[in-house]
């Protein structure tokens, strides 16, 4: 498994929930199509979020950041937006748990 991290700070809480709700609508579909595994966007204070994307393996995470690739330069424009990738560890939930 492989994830991509990207650290979100908008200018204000207005900007940063519509981008969530972009994302929401149009970012996940692409991303999940292109074969994430499970997409979570937690919203760290009013203006800040992480959102995480996990792939099967680096090969997928790389074809899905070319989908979006777009969507983010032009968001990467109005945001601070910091990005961070790698090997998952360690993953459990409940649906994982044994």
């Amino acid at each position: 498994m492989y994830a991509r991290i990207n650290h979100v700070i908008a200018q204000s809480e207005m900007q940063l929930t519509m981008w969530i709700e972009t994302f929401k609508s149009i970012g996940a579909k692409v991303v999940t199509e292109v074969g994430a595994v499970q997409i979570t966007i937690t919203k760290t204070s009013s203006n800040k979020a992480t959102l995480i994307s996990v792939f099967p393996n680096k090969t997928i995470a790389d074809k899905a950041a070319k989908a979006v690739e777009k969507n983010r330069t032009e968001a990467a424009k109005l945001m601070k937006m910091e990005f961070t990738e790698g090997d998952v560890v360690f993953s459990q939930n409940s649906l994982t748990q044994e």
